[in-house]
């Protein structure tokens, strides 16, 4: 028999200890790192899940610090907004409590808080965190709002916003203070007031009328320009009758005068004196009271809704769009005349036209109708008032305005006599002619039309119930109640002269309005047998705007808060134009609008001022919500807005009224000037309270903090994460303090054994075997 060798043996006790030795140098690792390997390869198959875990923890630590981030941007905005909720505030009460009393420079103590208080508004909205701009949208390395000092005196080339008020203040005053408004006095008995253009946006508008004076005519307010008048024919009103004028102020307000007539002496504030010698002097001193009421409406009312006009010009850019054209005549007549002056037939039993020798007497060789004679008989025919009676007689009798005319057998009477009858009973001004073809033509030579009555008399003579003013044009301006579609008839109402018809749309900033026949329901359907009010209404649902479109004049305004997104277009172009429009597009462009022309007492149109204007926000002007120009992913799939402007709605109505009420003037000696403060310090106070549908800063405040709720709940959410994660990662790569503790001590004692025994077998030889 043969032994082995004792090195074979003993190599592989070598092999074993020094494996022992290793996993002993790797136990001992593990115990003081932690870890169960200082390498990927060496941490089991759960490694996987480890990275994954570390990549998601990754992840989540980016999201807290932008996190972190943004709520340090959201905690200055809060800041800064809340310091504008104190200012607005502030002012309001100032504006509501103040005195009266004008220091040297014309302004009250609340005007000179808000000047210094607009210009904290101006630093607040240019508040910064690191190089950001918070109040700048996406234009974020931009200041938004352009220093106060020269928003409000401008620079070496720019106007500010103390010109641009200057100008619309003396644009709407007009050269002689009356608020744009010609006055006269065309009779002894009779007052005129009217609008000194069909197209001007300034002054003083005529809106409603209303009379309770005894025996006096009133007309109007209508035409283009719109203008009213009121003849007393002779008469003195009764104490107490009382003539009202309502009137629309540029900034969209109303403001009204009472007259009352009094024989009281002295005469009371608010009235005229009834002159019972003279009673064109009663005229006169209507005339006269008038007068002294329409300019301290100007110099008070209308100045301080000037400067607020003037505010919304400079700051909320354009805000509408006019259409101008309607003025020229785009309505078909709503009179069956082809002329303008409201001509109708003559009936004649003859094979010719009568002529103004045609006899009225039925024995007569050449006479009117026996019909249209016998029908007259007995009849009587109202002209403004004024009667012209038909009997049997034979005479023609003037008496006064009134006027008898006989129709019996042997009467001298002709056509002519009826014609002579209708100017007298018509008044100053009117005239009666036949045409060519036998027609009555009956004309004014005013805007006023001719009011007839008497129905069988009117209709056996074939005159309509009105007849047009002379110099009125067959196409009548456009009003509020002109249709939409349809033919026009007699005494019916005025029809657009390219009207809209069943399937035709205007689309308004992106929604579309369907015109129907009949059974139009909810905003995006119209009738063509509508309005134009009605279509306003329409168009001011769908752009949401707080000041609603108006007609004056033959004028269609069409207004917006949002003049950058206003874009209207129709399939009728022609339809269109006949509103006014002179474009199949209308728009809006964001510019200052200021006084189009020099001396401004006489300009008639507002123009883009963008080249010689300070332009006061020059942060994102682009389309979007102002909170989506900031936006932080704050989780794998949630996102925040945080964003905001200073031309916000909310923003820039407080800025525009602090800035019209620190920045307006007026003379410490004027007649109204105490009127004038009053009055804009009841608007400014107005202008900063809350209306219904308006933006707020609190709405602002609210969508900032439902981004900093999202982020907490994120953060919420993201902790537990991290410690799910950490345990993932902490079971695959972490070591067992006490489990290893329990294999070095299981190794050291296999080792020791190792030991042993191989210290054993290096001693054994072939003596001690044997």
């Amino acid at each position: 028999m043969s032994i082995s060798s004792i090195n074979y043996s003993s190599s592989i006790l070598g092999a074993q200890v020094r494996n022992i030795n290793q996993q002993l140098t790797d136990l001992s690792t593990q115990l003081s790192t932690g870890k169960l390997s200082q390498s990927y390869s060496g941490m089991g198959t759960n490694e996987g899940f480890a990275i994954a875990s570390r990549a998601q923890l990754s992840n989540i630590a980016a999201y807290t610090d932008t996190i972190t981030n943004v709520n340090v941007s959201i905690n200055l905005a809060n800041t800064a907004l809340q310091a504008l909720t104190t200012i607005r505030s502030n002012t309001q009460t100032g504006a509501a409590n103040t005195a009266q009393d004008l220091n040297v420079n014309g302004q009250t103590i609340a005007q000179n808080t808000a000047a210094a208080q607009f210009g904290s508004m101006v630093g607040v909205l240019n508040t910064q965190t690191g190089n950001r701009y918070l109040f700048s949208g996406t234009a974020f390395n931009t200041q938004p709002v352009t220093n106060a000092g020269d928003i409000i005196n401008g620079t070496t080339t720019q106007d500010g916003f103390k010109t641009v008020m200057a100008e619309r203040q003396a644009a709407d005053l007009g050269t002689n203070g009356m608020g744009r408004l010609v006055q006269t006095q065309p009779t002894p008995s009779s007052i005129n007031v009217a609008e000194d253009s069909a197209t001007s946006p300034f002054g003083l508008k005529l809106k409603a009328v209303s009379s309770t004076l005894t025996g006096a005519t009133l007309t109007g307010p209508s035409g283009s320009p719109v203008s009213f008048s009121v003849d007393l024919n002779g008469n003195n009103p009764a104490d107490g009758d009382k003539l009202s004028v309502q009137f629309t102020l540029p900034d969209g307000t109303t403001e009204q005068i009472d007259l009352t007539a009094s024989s009281k002496t002295p005469t009371p504030v608010g009235s005229f004196a009834i002159d019972t010698t003279t009673p064109a002097n009663t005229a006169t001193n209507l005339n006269n009271a008038l007068n002294i009421a329409i300019k301290k409406l100007a110099g008070t009312s209308l100045v301080a809704a000037s400067a607020i006009t003037a505010g919304d010009n400079f700051f909320n850019t354009v805000g509408s769009t006019t259409a101008n054209a309607a003025a020229t005549g785009n309505l078909r007549s709503a009179y069956t005349s082809t002329t303008a002056t409201g001509s109708v037939a003559l009936q004649d039993n003859a094979a010719v036209a009568a002529a103004s020798t045609t006899s009225l007497d039925a024995t007569a060789g050449n006479h009117l109708a026996s019909g249209i004679l016998t029908a007259l008989g007995g009849t009587t025919l109202t002209i403004n008032g004024n009667t012209i009676t038909f009997n049997n007689g034979t005479t023609v009798t003037p008496a006064g305005n009134n006027t008898t005319i006989g129709l019996g057998a042997g009467t001298t009477a002709t056509v002519q006599d009826i014609l002579t009858a209708i100017q007298t009973a018509g008044g100053a001004g009117v005239t009666a002619t036949l045409s060519p073809s036998g027609n009555i033509q009956i004309s004014t030579g005013t805007t006023t039309d001719v009011s007839v009555t008497g129905g069988a008399a009117a209709t056996a003579l074939g005159i309509s119930s009105v007849a047009r003013g002379g110099n009125v044009p067959s196409t009548p301006p456009i009003t509020g109640s002109t249709v939409l579609s349809g033919t026009a008839t007699a005494g019916g109402p005025e029809v657009l002269s390219s009207g809209f018809a069943a399937g035709d749309t205007i689309t308004v900033n992106g929604q579309t309005l369907t015109f129907m026949t009949s059974g139009a329901t909810g905003p995006n359907q119209i009738n063509i047998t509508d309005d134009v009010t009605t279509l306003l209404g329409k168009i001011d649902q769908i752009t949401g705007t707080s000041k609603p479109s108006t007609i004056h004049g033959g004028v269609i305004t069409i207004n917006t808060d949002d003049p950058g997104s206003l874009n209207i277009t129709s399939s009728n172009a022609s339809a269109l134009g006949s509103l006014g429009f002179s474009s199949t597009t209308i728009t809006a462009a964001k510019a200052p609008l200021r006084v189009g022309s020099s001396p401004a007492g006489s300009a008639t149109t507002l123009v883009n001022g963008t080249a010689n204007t300070v332009r006061w926000y020059n942060g994102n002007d682009g389309p979007g919500s102002a909170r989506s120009t900031a936006v932080a992913r704050v989780d794998d799939s949630i996102t925040v807005q945080y964003g905001a402007q200073a031309d916000e709605d909310a923003i820039r109505r407080q800025l525009q009224a602090i800035a019209v009420f620190g920045t307006f003037s007026t003379s410490t000696t004027g007649q109204y000037s105490g009127g004038a403060v009053a009055a804009l310090s009841q608007r400014t106070a107005q202008a900063l309270t809350q209306q219904p549908g308006q933006q707020r800063i609190e709405d602002i405040q609210t969508d900032i903090a439902m981004s900093q709720n999202t982020m907490k709940d994120a953060t919420t959410r993201q902790t537990q994460a991290k410690a799910q994660l950490q345990t993932i990662i902490d079971q695959a790569e972490s070591a067992s303090p006490d489990q290893v503790a329990s294999e070095i001590l299981s190794l050291q004692n296999a080792l020791q054994a190792s030991y042993q025994t191989t210290a054993s077998l290096a001693q054994l030889s072939l003596v001690k075997f044997l």
